[in-house]
């Protein structure tokens, strides 16, 4: 199982609630479907409205385990 590293310095993996860095969220890891490249990982919002595909460095660019606002 694939571990990612959030920007305030914790570990993540599938199934994980994340938090934007802009406050936006929560978003929970998800696989994606099979079109994107490996390694690559959904997060996807409570509603799943909003599903965006990331790189797994992204994950400790964009996103936080622990709810703030950064500017």
């Amino acid at each position: 199982m694939a571990i990612y590293r959030t920007k305030d310095g914790h570990t993540v993996r599938l199934g994980s609630t994340v938090w934007g860095i802009n406050g936006q969220g929560p978003f929970t890891l998800a696989e994606p479907d099979h079109s994107a490249p490996p390694g690559w990982i959904c997060a996807v919002s409570g509603d799943g409205e909003d599903i965006r595909l990331h790189a797994p460095e992204d994950i400790s660019l964009y996103y936080n385990l622990v709810r703030r606002v950064e500017i």
